[in-house]
Order: C-alpha cells, then structure tokens, then sequence
C-alpha cells in the first residue's frame, strides 16, 4: 500500500509541473549505479512523459564538475564524502537520502588461474591490482580497508589506478590487472566475466552507502523532487537488491 501512495505522489507531483516546454531531468549519478539508475530513469520518464538524461561517472568527478557549473538536478554519490563537498559550498535543496548500500569484494577474471582468498594472500602474489583512485569512492574503501588490515603498504606498488569503478572491471576483463575491486553490485552485473574472490569484510571501511540529493540549481525542481520519491518505494528497492546492492 505505501509503494502504491508513493508512487501516486510521483505521479501528481510530475502531472503538476508536467508541460512541453519543462526542461529535461537530469540525473548525474555514481558509475556504479549504471545498471540500475539507467533503467530506472526511462521507466520514471515512461510514467511521468518527462524527458530524462542521465550522467555516469566517478562521484568525486561528478561533484567537482557541479562545483564548477555542470547542470544538474539530482546528484547520486557512492559515499557521504561527496555529497557534503557539494553541501558544504550550499549547493544541495534539503537533505540528502540514503538510497542503497553495498559491500566491496575483490573479483578476478572468471577465466583466469588467480588465486586470492583474502588480502594476505593478495599480498602475497606478484600481480597487478585495479583500484579506484584516490578520492574515487570505491578506491577510498578499498585503501581504507588495505590499511586496517596491515597490506597497504606491500600493496600500494602494484595499483593500476582507475576513473571509476566501472574502468576497475575493464581493467580486470580484459586482463590488464589480474585482480581488482568494485562493488558486489558490479561483481553481479559481470558475472559472466568475473567471479568473486572475496568479500571484503564491512568493519574494515566505512559503510558503503549512496546517497540521492536535490541540487538547488536544479532546471526542473518538481521533477527532481518526484524522483527521490521514487528512488524510495519497495519497487525500486527491490530492484536494487535484485542487482546486487544490500537490502535496506
């Protein structure tokens, strides 16, 4: 029943600003969450009438070319860190919305004979590591819990640094790094290319959440509005842990 009123309050809010001269919505959202903002954002724009774009990248890119003037109207970051840069200069409309929250997990090629169970034996091999770099969410989580588990510094010379979460699952796909990190949402999506190796234990890093804002910058502000409603019924967040996210 509350998904049902929910998305009913998507629906009137977007009938209410729903003209064809309203600009398009446009979402700039974390790169990890590709596969599920994608569609999301044409069935949000099947439902409503309303044009969408979408934007995928590294949130510390995306929240530096907001900074800097880049139109949006709903920001979509992998961690809190980016989301109050933009808060801390008064760019957000009200407060920001956890919407999903995932695990870090080392993945390998599915074809390939590396072998690592744990960080240990990752630092115990010679080959070559994917990670985000610094700053880049998924890179932060991965440095953190490499640090408290005592490997960093036996780690750090064999990074292969990388844009985004997504260039981490290029990188290991194609053979460039034997080993990398992402998401057990990526890990998910890739599963036919790559396998999971291990799941990085949660206490090492911070908790992994996203979070969906309002910018106040925003062209289409009603619409912006309607969204994070819907970013937050059931059916969104059992599309979510359908993909690989953590069930909230």
């Amino acid at each position: 029943m509350r998904t049902k009123i929910l998305i009913l309050v998507v629906l009137l809010v977007a009938a209410c600003s729903n003209h064809p001269s309203e600009p398009r919505l446009r979402i700039a959202s974390a790169a990890s969450m590709t596969d599920a903002i994608g569609p999301m954002a044409e069935k949000y724009g099947a439902m409503t009438g309303r044009d969408v774009d979408t934007d995928f990248g590294a949130s510390s890119t995306l929240a530096k070319q907001i900074a800097d003037g880049a139109p949006a109207d709903i920001y979509i970051s992998a961690s809190r860190k980016w989301v109050d840069y933009l808060k801390d200069r008064h760019l957000l409309l009200g407060e920001p919305v956890v919407i999903a929250r995932n695990r870090l997990v080392c993945v390998v090629a599915k074809d390939g004979d590396t072998e690592a169970d744990s960080f240990e034996a990752l630092a115990g091999a010679a080959d070559l590591i994917a990670v985000g770099y610094d700053g880049v969410p998924v890179g932060d989580y991965t440095r953190q819990a490499m640090r408290k588990s005592g490997v960093f510094d036996r780690l750090r010379e064999r990074f292969v640094g990388q844009k985004d979460v997504r260039s981490v699952v290029n990188a290991v796909e194609s053979g460039n790094a034997p080993a990398g990190f992402v998401y057990a949402s990526d890990a998910y999506q890739f599963a036919e290319t790559l396998r999971v190796a291990f799941v990085v234990d949660g206490d090492l890093h911070d908790p992994i959440e996203y979070y969906a804002a309002q910018l106040k910058q925003a062209n289409a502000p009603e619409a912006a509005r309607s969204f994070l409603i819907y970013l937050q019924t059931a059916e969104v967040q059992d599309r979510f842990a359908k993909l690989g996210f953590v069930e909230q």
